[in-house]
């Protein structure tokens, strides 16, 4: 269930005064539904800080942020039906790949035979079916990125956001 992006004369600053940086200068972005956007610059640019924006985990300076037509400035993260994979993977080291994975859809309160159907259709597609009862610790780097975005994939958000 894809959504467009619009991005409109997005600013971010942090500080007061003097002391004031302007990490992102009026950007403007449109994405439609089912397309691709990659962000590429140098550590600091605010590639990030614009990810945290869309997400919902910070609030731009100035600008609108519309998802699928609607404006979601100052709406809470979690009403925003996003994916974020952090760079840091942020697996929950106690649960399995599969729990990790269908964490969310539990939360969601997604029924156990379906929560466990969509588990496998991801880790297929990922191709880490035979991972699904090690914790992250017993994976390397790969694996644990690969669990990271299919936590994300399982929920079929209306946008997936990868930092």
């Amino acid at each position: 269930m894809a959504a467009s992006l619009n991005i409109s004369g997005i600013r971010k600053a942090f500080g007061k005064g003097d002391k004031t940086v302007e990490v992102l200068k009026r950007i403007d972005i449109d994405v439609a539904p089912g397309e691709f956007l990659i962000l590429v610059g140098p550590s600091g640019c605010g590639k990030s800080t614009l990810l945290n924006i869309i997400a919902g985990l910070e609030e731009p300076t100035e600008g609108d942020l519309r998802i699928g037509g609607k404006s979601v400035v100052g709406v809470a993260p979690a009403q925003r039906d996003i994916a974020m994979v952090f760079q840091s993977y942020a697996l929950y080291p106690t649960m399995t790949v599969a729990d990790n994975i269908g964490f969310a859809l539990e939360m969601r309160k997604v029924p156990k035979e379906a929560r466990i159907k969509r588990i496998n259709e991801v880790a297929a597609m990922l191709q880490i079916s035979h991972l699904l009862d090690r914790r992250p610790a017993q994976l390397s780097g790969g694996q644990r990125q690969r669990v990271a975005m299919g936590r994300a994939l399982a929920r079929d958000p209306q946008l997936f956001l990868f930092d």
